[in-house]
């Protein structure tokens, strides 16, 4: 990675670090219109606070800014800082650039605090744009009082899909604004206080939001958009005031498990003061379903955490090096050496031919420091990890812009994180955990397996490749983005799959001489869906939203029959469950 303190900076909270910091970001990259995503760059800022008066900036897609950590890791805009007091024109610390409006993938934000100084009113802390993968993760983000008007910004087009998590702000008019419908942020482990006018806005976009906590004595979280649509999963919201809702909602919503004090309800939605400071579950929206058997609730399915790894001494870290530019003989001494984490030092790798490499037991983690694997003209070429070995403790795969396959073929549990990964699995196969990850293949759950997935992008633009196939495993997704015309879940043999959110966008045109595919299926298996989608033209959307068959029963949910581009909640559970009713005010739909 680019250290700054090798272009100059110091990181002392006296210099101004600015010019520095720039020209680390620009480092072969001051053509804003060529093509980076081959090239990805990787910026780090070791401890220290960092004084800047200007926004930070760079170009082109695939840019990683790591910290030390928060609070050792500080980026700082002075006081008074020209151009950042007024609020009608606001102005950020840290900018993502938008490359085309939806060509900014992969930027990331990591291990860091940004702190807004006093008198900049118009300041945001980070205006993010990020698509298909890229997060902003363990930031905290915090203005001087009276200072600020957002902390993390998706004001502008296209945010999403992407991932927010363990991120805390602090103060600003806003702690976190989203605007326009496409394409579906992911929020997870939030934490929002003191914020003058709201801790989240959403406008029109689709969010999903598990683990959030405000202090604030206004709404936690206002949904201002009769098409804005929000899923609240785990939700605490104390402080407040006695004469507002801690959840302020003119949309789309799906609450779980949310919890208010000190506000005069947990919910208002539209003008209806919802009574109650806590709800297990409340849908906003008519629930939608093919059996009156079905229950009239959500699948409710086990989340699992992410499983991390850190092992700070160096002494069980291995590098794989290169002896020249496709050379690949060292990969699998490496992976049988006995180290515990193996890393790519930055940059781009090339393996012509299919390289296939066995990871044994003794490798907990694999990170690629946002390195790419390119590779030769053969389908099967690029490296592929073999996962084989038995063990109850996780491989964790990070950090790979792209070009790295992955064989489940044994029970250990695999994590693939922050990257862009082939992914198939074989019977017997262990659980599978995605996070903030593009996974362009057919996912297929096997039987007895689980899959958690957080901020999944699948796309298939010019196929009809189905994305996940649930042959009797369980599927927790939360946060999907998917294109084109192949089903997005496909759920049989006794399985059980839960999406809760955010956007399916078919793209394509749907015509009576291609083949018809369901957005989704069930078969004698188990199912809860929330989702958007995003239509542009008449033929631009699935024929059938929902097929559903049960004891040789086929019912299908015409997109005709929908009227809406919101499906707040279906439900369709084969096994006989306990139901839960949700509180909702309108009344069910039975087809």
């Amino acid at each position: 990675m680019r250290d700054v303190k090798g272009y100059g900076a110091v990181g002392d909270g006296v210099q101004n670090d600015t010019a520095a910091i720039q020209q680390a970001l620009d480092d072969a990259r001051s053509d804003p219109d060529l093509d980076y995503y081959g090239r990805p760059a990787a910026v780090y800022f070791p401890a220290g606070t960092y004084l800047v008066d200007d926004t930070l900036a760079w170009n082109g897609c695939c840019m990683t800014l790591q910290g030390q950590g928060i609070g050792q890791t500080i980026i700082r805009l002075v006081d008074n800082a020209p151009g950042f007091n007024d609020p009608d024109n606001p102005k950020a610390v840290i900018s993502t650039p938008t490359v085309g409006g939806n060509r900014s993938f992969r930027q990331n934000i990591a291990d860091m605090t940004i702190e807004v100084g006093a008198n900049n009113r118009g300041a945001i802390g980070i205006s993010y744009v990020a698509n298909n993968s890229g997060s902003v993760r363990d930031v905290h983000i915090s203005a001087a009082p009276g200072s600020g008007l957002v902390g993390l910004s998706m004001h502008r087009e296209w945010p999403g899909p992407c991932l927010i998590t363990r991120v805390q702000v602090d103060g600003f008019d806003y702690g976190i604004v989203a605007e326009h419908r496409e394409y579906g942020p992911t929020l997870e482990h939030i934490t929002l206080r003191h914020q003058r006018i709201a801790g989240l806005y959403n406008g029109s976009n689709t969010l999903a939001i598990r683990n959030i906590e405000s202090i604030n004595q206004v709404p936690a979280i206002t949904n201002a958009a009769g098409n804005g649509s929000i899923i609240v999963l785990s939700g605490t919201f104390r402080g407040g005031a006695a004469d507002e809702s801690a959840i302020v909602n003119q949309g789309y919503l799906y609450a779980r498990n949310v919890v208010a004090s000190g506000y005069q309800s947990a919910i208002q939605s539209g003008d209806t003061v919802v009574p109650g400071m806590s709800h297990a579950e409340y849908v906003a929206s008519a629930i939608v379903r093919l059996f009156d058997e079905s229950a009239e609730r959500s699948l409710h399915l086990p989340i699992a955490e992410t499983p991390t790894y850190v092992n700070s001494d160096l002494n069980t870290w291995g590098a794989f090096t290169t002896r020249w530019y496709g050379d690949t003989a060292a990969m699998q001494p490496l992976l049988d050496s006995g180290k515990s984490t193996i890393y790519f030092p930055h940059g781009a790798y090339l393996f012509f031919r299919p390289t296939v490499v066995t990871v044994p037991a003794t490798v907990r983690r694999i990170i690629g420091y946002s390195s790419v694997i390119n590779r030769g003209p053969d389908d099967g070429a690029g490296l592929t990890l073999h996962i084989e070995e038995g063990s109850d403790e996780p491989l964790i795969i990070e950090q790979f812009g792209y070009g790295v396959r992955i064989q489940h073929a044994g029970a250990r549990p695999v994590v693939l994180k922050y990257g862009n990964y082939h992914y198939t699995s074989e019977p017997g196969a262990g659980d599978l955990y995605i996070e903030d990850s593009e996974v362009h293949s057919l996912i297929e759950v096997q039987p007895g397996q689980h899959l958690w997935a957080r901020q999944l992008n699948n796309e298939d633009l010019g196929g009809t490749r189905t994305r996940i196939l649930n042959n009797g495993g369980a599927a927790w997704v939360m946060g999907i983005k998917t294109e084109g015309a192949g089903t997005v879940i496909d759920t049989r043999n006794g399985g059980r799959s839960e999406l809760l959110g955010t956007l399916i966008y078919p793209v394509v045109e749907f015509t009576d001489d291609k083949p018809q595919y369901p957005a989704f299926v069930s078969t004698d298996s188990s199912m809860s869906l929330i989702y958007s989608l995003s239509v542009y033209g008449e033929l631009r959307n699935y024929m059938v939203q929902i097929e559903e068959t049960r004891n040789g029963e086929t019912r299908r949910l015409m997109s005709s029959e929908v009227g809406t581009l919101r499906m707040p909640l279906f439900v369709g559970f084969s096994e006989p469950v306990q139901n839960q009713t949700p509180q909702a005010y309108l009344p069910f739909i039975r087809r």
